[in-house]
């Protein structure tokens, strides 16, 4: 038997591990992670209702691309009488927003610890649908510079 096949196999198993950790943190902690949290809604008595939502980036990267939708959904779904999107990054709002039921709002990035605050007025109490995105495009290869896209071909 060989002496030195055992030190051989602890070697690769240890590379292996080495790989596999590194595989981990680059998917799975080294990553944004958006999260968004309903403010809690504050009524003046028979005139409106403010209320809002508010939204981190809790991660350790930059989330590129936000998008924000806020969707006040159902027959009789109320009318926002009155948006203000507060935030230290460059948030704008897109579509809708007053006299609308829907807001888009985006934001060309989010930093780590970064805080996006919406706030609306609305005539009644309604939970809106909210999806926040982010989108990273992906980087073109040497390869797909090459071939063909179907527009293309």
């Amino acid at each position: 038997m060989l002496p030195w096949l055992p030190w051989l196999l602890l070697a690769l198993v240890l590379i292996a591990l080495a790989f596999g950790a590194y595989y981990y943190w680059q998917t799975r902690q080294n990553i944004s992670q958006l999260t968004y949290t309903l403010l809690p809604p504050y009524e003046i008595p028979d005139v409106i209702l403010v209320s809002g939502v508010l939204i981190e980036n809790r991660g350790r990267q930059p989330a590129p691309n936000i998008k924000i939708t806020i969707q006040f959904d159902g027959a009789g779904a109320p009318m926002i009488h009155h948006m203000h999107v507060a935030s230290a990054e460059s948030a704008v709002l897109r579509s809708g927003g007053e006299r609308h039921t829907f807001a888009n709002i985006s934001a060309k990035s989010l930093r780590p610890r970064g805080k996006i605050v919406v706030y609306w007025a609305v005539a009644q109490n309604a939970q809106p649908q909210i999806t926040v995105t982010s989108y990273r495009p992906t980087k073109d290869s040497f390869l797909q510079k090459l071939l063909p896209r179907k527009a293309d071909a």
